[in-house]
């Protein structure tokens, strides 16, 4: 399963994006500030790596 973030845990620091090999993730301003967004579910390889990169742990696999 994709990668899944969590609004209301998500600060907006953009590690997610940085990190994913297959630019799965948006940030995009919900309102409230900048969240990141899975855009591209599908691309989505599962390799965990935006799990570890989030400061946050607001990023699961599913």
């Amino acid at each position: 399963m994709p990668a899944k973030v969590d609004p209301n845990v998500c600060e907006g620091i953009g590690a997610c994006k940085e990190s994913c090999p297959e630019d799965v993730f948006e940030m995009k301003d919900d309102g409230q500030g900048l969240k990141s967004v899975v855009v591209h579910p599908d691309n989505c390889i599962e390799c965990g790596l935006c799990v570890d990169a989030c400061p946050m742990g607001a990023i699961t696999l599913e």
